[in-house]
C-alpha cells in the first residue's frame, strides 16, 4: 500500500475522494498493509498508534463501495 502524505487523515485526495477508518489490532497491521499493496484503489494516509491496543488506520478509496468495503470487513 502507498503511503500517501496530507494535512489531514479525514480528507481523501483527488483521485480517492472517499476515507475510510478503520480501528484494528495491532497484530493486523501486517497482513492489512499485505492485502493493499498492490491495490490501486486504496492509499493509506494516516495510522493513529496512540493506543497500544487498537489502532486507527485511515485510508484514502477510490470509491464509496471500496470504502464501504473496506470499514465493514476489517
Amino acid at each position: 500500500m502507498r503511503h500517501t502524505d496530507i494535512t489531514s487523515p479525514h480528507t481523501g485526495t483527488l483521485t480517492h475522494p472517499y476515507v475510510a477508518t478503520i480501528v484494528m489490532d495491532p497484530a493486523d497491521w501486517a497482513r492489512f498493509q499485505h492485502t493493499f499493496e498492490d491495490a490501486p484503489e486504496v492509499q493509506q494516509l494516516a495510522v493513529d498508534q496512540s493506543r497500544p491496543d487498537k489502532w486507527t488506520v485511515y485510508a484514502a478509496c477510490a470509491s464509496r463501495s471500496v470504502r464501504d468495503a473496506l470499514e465493514s470487513n476489517w
